[in-house]
């Protein structure tokens, strides 16, 4: 996955890190939801559409 997102090994053990602790400390929160979030943060992505999650409120 970090060939195709061109990340080095570092960096793609650190974005699931990243990933790990977000799940750990936000146990509710879909898994995409966070990595789509971590993306965001980076500036990588569009604005999130909370509307895929209304189901689970």
């Amino acid at each position: 996955m970090a060939k195709a997102l061109n990340r080095t090994t570092p960096k793609q053990i650190e974005h699931w890190a990243k990933i790990g602790e977000m799940m750990e400390d936000n146990p509710d929160l879909p898994y995409e939801f966070v990595k789509q979030a971590i993306i965001a943060k980076a500036g990588k992505l569009e604005e999130y559409d909370f509307s895929r999650f209304s189901d689970l409120a």
